[in-house]
Parts: C-alpha cells; structure tokens; sequence
C-alpha cells in the first residue's frame, strides 16, 4: 500500500529553481532515445542518419499534436469551455491513439516529400513505441492520472492506496502498475521476435495492436473522469476501434509481403 504513496511523491523533477512533471520528463526521455535510435538505425539500411532524424522529429511533432488534441476531445466536457488550453502541449494530458495517428500521419508526410521509406522507418518505430508507452503508465503513476476504480477496503487483493487527479487516496485498481506490467510483456514478446522475416510495417501495426489491446484491458479498471457513450467509457470504444484497426493493417501488410 505504501509503495503505490511513495510513487506519487515523486510527481516534478528539479533542476534547480526548475521543474517538470515526471510525466513530461519521462516522456521527454523516451523521444530523445527514440530519435537516437532512428539515427543509429538509418546506417543498417544505407540512409542518411540526419534524414532519419529529421523523420523522427516530423513524427514526434505529429504525435504531439494528435495526442493533445485526442486529449481535448475525450475531455471535451472540460475544453469546450477551455479551447485555448488545448494548445498547451507542455502541460501534459495526452491520447495515445491521437499520437499514434498524427505521428504516422506526419511521418508519411515527410516520407511523401523526401523520398524517404515510410513502411521501413515504421518497422523502426515499433519497439520505441512500446517503449514510451511503457513509460506513459510510469509516468501516470507518478502524476496520478489513469487512476484505477475505487474499491471497498479488503475486496480486491492486490489494491493498492492511490490518488487520483482531485488527490482523493483510496484503494484502488493499480491500472496504472497493469498497463506498465503488460507493456513489459509486449516488449519482451516483440524483442522475442526480432529475428523472425516479418514484413516490414507489420512489427509496427502489431505494436499498435498490442498497444490498443492493453490499452482496452486498461480501461476496464480504470476511474479517472471520461465521456461515456452509453454505458461505455469513450477510450473503451476508441481502444476497441484501434484494435480491429491494428488488426487489419498487421493482416494487410503480411498479405501484401506474401504476394510480392
């Protein structure tokens, strides 16, 4: 119980007078080693590193904007009364899948435009991807947000004392410690296959799968406020969406490979 405290303690990182969420640090982090990787990848296929990073920049600045903006929308209850807010990337408060689709949006542009392959700097996205997303559920945990559902005293076993966004502590679904869990595993699974002839493309669209298929076991449990459709939870229905969309590109790109 007192671990799940402990965690949220560490909420800013400090550099002297300064500070920053360890949400955004930690996010921070994840891109400066995603864009490294691009640089260093780009030899094995006989690019240009600084193109490759120039892609990897592109994609961030999409996935930037698309998971703000996701952000705003499945909060719209609270931004329609505060559009401006929506325009303030460094305070946080992203959608992975309005990430994932405005960064492949933006890195299909730049491939348009310099020639670039597309299908192959996504095949490199993969394990970064996941990465960052594991850090997402680490950097929730600190900051309190994707807080898990509320539960009686003594009923579920593996509750843990945990705020949530308002700073209400009770015991709760660990979504948070799940989603980072899961990660895990679908990092291990994909560095599993790293030496398997997939296609190029198909080990990004199965990250996305897998991604969406946490994502969705993720919401079941979770708390947090979020716009409902029914009796259903929005990014519920987003995540099952996301994950028929995972599907059919990872199939896609696996029955292109074959007839080529």
């Amino acid at each position: 119980h007192c671990f799940g405290i402990i965690a949220t303690m560490f909420d800013k990182i400090y550099f002297g007078p300064f500070s920053v969420s360890t949400y955004t640090f930690l996010l921070d982090i994840g891109i400066l080693g995603t864009l490294a990787w691009l640089w260093w990848r780009a030899k094995n296929y006989g690019r240009e590193s600084s193109r490759w990073l120039d892609a990897g920049i592109s994609a961030v600045a999409g996935a930037i904007i698309g998971g703000r903006f996701a952000f705003a929308f499945s909060n719209w209850a609270y931004f329609q009364n505060h559009l401006l807010e929506m325009f303030r990337f460094w305070e946080g408060g992203y959608e992975w899948f309005g990430a994932a689709l405005g960064g492949v949006i933006a890195l299909a542009v730049f491939c348009f435009l310099r020639q670039e392959s597309f299908v192959i700097i996504l095949e490199e996205l993969a394990l970064p991807s996941l990465c960052l997303f594991a850090l997402h559920w680490i950097g929730c945990a600190a900051n309190a947000c994707a807080a898990g559902l509320a539960v009686p005293p003594g009923t579920l076993p593996f509750a843990m004392n945990l705020p949530d966004l308002y700073g209400v502590t009770l015991p709760r679904w660990p979504a948070q410690y799940i989603g980072f869990a899961l990660t895990l595993i679908a990092i291990g699974y994909l560095i599993s296959q790293r030496n398997k002839n997939y296609p190029n493309g198909f080990r990004f669209a199965l990250a996305v799968t897998l991604v969406a298929v946490i994502s969705f076991m993720v919401s079941t449990v979770r708390g947090d406020d979020m716009q409902k459709l029914g009796a259903w939870r929005l990014d519920t229905i987003i995540n099952v969406i996301m994950i028929i969309v995972g599907g059919v590109a990872t199939g896609v790109t696996w029955i292109l490979s074959k007839k080529n």
